[in-house]
């Protein structure tokens, strides 16, 4: 029975709420007009044209589109705080739940601002 009952405080506490119901990561989808741009994130090719990824929230991440002939754009992705996190208030005050597993563990405190983008190079006129 102790066993039971530390299995299960350890699963309480070692989930934070934002990450128990948000997750950790966050699937992105990029998406360029012209669909042989090619498409970066933090300096690594995705592919051409559309692309689909999941970004950890513990990373931060910029994504670049080029395009022969044309500029390429490179923008950042922005996080805001996501409130899911206050609920570890109910588990442990937040003490652990919110500042060690959510914020420093697994950054779920956080949630990307937008999912989906379309970018396009700047091209001469």
């Amino acid at each position: 029975m102790k066993k039971i009952v530390i299995f299960l405080l350890s699963i309480f506490l070692l989930n934070g709420c934002a990450a128990m119901f948000n997750g950790t990561t966050q699937q992105v989808a990029i998406r360029s007009h012209n669909p042989k741009a090619k498409i970066y994130v933090n300096d690594m090719y995705l592919g051409q044209g559309d692309v689909v990824t999941s970004f950890k929230k513990k990373n931060a991440y910029t994504i670049r589109v080029e395009q022969e002939g044309c500029n390429a754009i490179t923008i950042p992705v922005s996080k805001s705080f996501d409130p899911t996190t206050l609920l570890g208030t109910f588990i442990d005050l937040g003490i652990v739940s919110i500042f060690v597993v959510d914020g420093i563990g697994t950054g779920a405190w956080q949630q990307f601002d937008q999912t989906s983008y379309v970018l396009d190079a700047k091209c001469p006129a």
